[in-house]
């Protein structure tokens, strides 16, 4: 009777060995799959998978899959995955607040919260409420490009160092001069587009809304004298009417050498590599009225609450936010880095055109990105700032009726927020 208890036993003991083993979520062991809903504009998803490949060999029990959606899905290709209890590990996101309550927070996860956190700089806006939602991944920002040939032609140097940027009336002069002594017919095309606007908006002290985002800042001083001064160079003819009056592309126009200067963003420079062979042509600092600013734009890395997966994602997204790693990404795919330490990075072109961008990134506050993180808010009136500013500057709107309206405008739609 005692042997057979004792096979018994053994047989027990067997059996719960080989069903721990068999269920793999259970086993420290088990592959661990982190499924990434990923968008690409260029080539990133080389880059990642690159990434991805090099983690895997040092993380053998994580397996990286990239679900590749185009961007105009990724919204709601998460959605329907969430709502079908098929929660994705991780996703490239350029909106956190569609995600906000879905979204890990990665402070719960990573070796040290506040070391994360201060290893990104100003930029893109990626704590709310004291929770690490997101690891930026990938920076863009509002800059200044000339034309280097029309400048050198008239005469006129532009600013060489953070400390000979010019005020707003110098950049106006400067580019006046050019056009009078070159060959270019105006001084600036400005894109067609309410965040390329607010740079100037926050270079004059000005902001959209208050400081923790719950009221309009619109109807101010400040606001009129951004506003003022991008009319004036319109009625000045320094901006064309065609863009923010027409249909016509700034890009095509700075391309064309008619233009001195272009206010665009810092993806322009691998457009401009290829596209432009006429003349030469470089990038200048920003000027600046009561502050310096640019705006940042990008794309961050995220993981979700429900995949099962939460402290591998976590895992992840810290590793591939240390600098080394991040560089990779960047460099390889022309974009500024957010992380502290990848200032001065060693593009294939246009070094010293990124660090520019970055200088320009690092001399701004955190209301931009505050603000332009709240896309909630930015995606609803966006729409209304350009249209009436375009009134504004035909002429058929006073500066002070413009800035009344988008007050109440604003206000009407924070109130709406709220309620949701």
């Amino acid at each position: 009777m005692k042997k057979v208890i004792s096979m018994l036993l053994i047989m027990t003991i067997v059996l719960s060995t080989l069903t721990a083993c068999g269920k793999g979520g259970d086993s420290a062991d088990a592959i661990k799959t982190l499924n990434v809903v990923w968008f690409t504009d260029g080539k990133e998803d080389v880059t990642f998978k690159e990434l991805a490949s090099a983690y895997e060999e040092t993380h053998e029990n994580v397996k990286i899959e990239l679900i590749e959606v185009p961007y105009s899905d990724l919204e709601s290709k998460i959605k329907n995955m969430i709502n079908g209890e098929e929660v994705p590990a991780l996703a490239r996101l350029t909106n956190l607040g569609a995600f906000r309550n879905q979204l890990v927070d990665l402070s719960e996860y990573v070796s040290d919260a506040e070391a994360f956190k201060n290893n990104f700089g100003e930029g893109l806006k990626f704590v709310y409420d004291d929770k690490i939602l997101a690891a930026p991944m990938d920076v863009t920002a509002n800059g200044l490009i000339y034309n280097k040939t029309a400048f050198e032609q008239a005469g006129v140097s532009v600013p060489q160092s953070e400390s000979e940027i010019w005020t707003w009336n110098e950049w106006k002069e400067a580019m006046k001069k050019v056009m009078e002594n070159s060959d270019v017919k105006y001084g600036l095309v400005f894109d067609n587009s309410t965040q390329r606007f607010s740079t100037l908006m926050y270079q004059a002290g000005a902001s959209m809304l208050n400081a923790d985002l719950t009221a309009s800042n619109f109807n101010t001083p400040e606001m009129n004298r951004a506003v003022s001064f991008f009319k004036e160079l319109h009625d000045e003819k320094i901006i064309p009417d065609s863009v923010w009056l027409g249909s016509e592309n700034p890009n095509e126009l700075f391309r064309t050498g008619q233009v001195a200067m272009h206010f665009a963003g810092s993806w322009m420079i691998a457009n401009y590599k290829s596209e432009i062979t006429d003349f030469e042509w470089g990038v200048t600092y920003l000027p600046k009225e009561a502050n310096r600013s640019s705006v940042p734009g990008g794309k961050y890395l995220a993981a979700f609450q429900g995949s099962g997966v939460e402290k591998e994602a976590a895992e992840f997204i810290e590793w591939i936010s240390q600098a080394e790693n991040n560089a990779k990404y960047c460099q390889e795919n022309s974009y500024l880095s957010q992380v502290k330490g990848n200032e001065k990075l060693s593009y294939d072109y246009g070094a010293e055109f990124f660090e520019i961008f970055a200088q320009e990134l690092a001399a701004t506050g955190s209301q931009p990105g505050a603000e332009w993180g709240y896309q909630a808010f930015t995606g609803t009136v966006q729409g209304d700032i350009k249209e009436k500013l375009a009134s504004v500057l035909a002429g058929n709107m006073t500066v002070e009726a413009y800035l009344l309206d988008m007050e109440g405008l604003i206000n009407e739609t924070l109130a709406e927020l709220k309620d949701e």
